[in-house]
């Protein structure tokens, strides 16, 4: 039970913290739809990552390349803006620029969740320090990256311009997943930079939260 319990509670942490600083809080069947829909694009993830990984490990790619540029981050936040395109846009809820913020989150740390409790028994056979590692690397990183496509989703909703919208409806998607990759890219070859990957995009995700949090303004 400790065990479970230090590969679930980061990512339940990460949701309520979001959901309750939340001043237009969201329904909760819509919290929970969202972090199960996380959850279920976990498997379509694995099946993509396993078949890319293969094909990569035959044409003898590095692996802290196909791991990273070519695996995890492009197909991985390419699920995620999935739902976010064709589900948690069209939530009538779904009307203040944070929401955009509390729902990715909310979407990251269903995936995040059930990838941490396959890394931890099943990939490394119920290992204690995995389970610390990933609550202080894995688990915050992909509520960054979730906040991140948010963010720029919510300024694709708020701009009037079609260059603007153009241009941010990209962002929303290229954003995390270069974050995503490098991210992965720097936890192989130096985990200090991929750890101020993660400190510098929440903070930067925290400050917008923050902002849009302050006043009601409607998308």
């Amino acid at each position: 039970m400790i065990l479970l319990s230090l590969t679930i509670a980061p990512s339940l942490i990460i949701l309520l913290y979001v959901t309750q600083s939340d001043r237009f809080p969201e329904p909760t069947e819509k919290i929970i739809k969202t972090f199960l829909w996380g959850l279920a694009i976990i498997i379509p993830a694995g099946i993509a990552n396993d078949l890319l990984i293969s094909n990569w490990n035959i044409l003898k790619i590095d692996v802290s390349i196909s791991h990273s540029f070519l695996s995890a981050g492009p197909i991985e936040e390419s699920l995620k803006f999935l739902i976010l395109v064709t589900i948690i846009g069209k939530y009538k809820d779904y009307d203040h620029p944070v929401d955009g913020i509390v729902y990715c989150v909310c979407l990251s740390q269903g995936f995040a969740t059930l990838e941490n409790i396959y890394y931890v028994y099943s990939l490394y056979g119920a290992s204690y320090e995995v389970a610390l590692l990933r609550a202080i690397s894995a688990v915050p990183a992909h509520a960054m990256f979730g906040a991140v496509m948010g963010i720029f989703y919510s300024y694709y909703l708020l701009a009037k311009k079609k260059e603007d919208k153009n241009n941010f409806f990209i962002l929303s998607i290229l954003i995390p997943i270069i974050l995503h990759s490098f991210y992965n890219y720097f936890m192989h070859v130096a985990p200090i930079l991929g750890f101020i990957l993660i400190i510098v995009g929440i903070y930067y995700s925290y400050k917008q939260f923050q902002k849009w949090n302050r006043k009601k303004i409607k998308i």
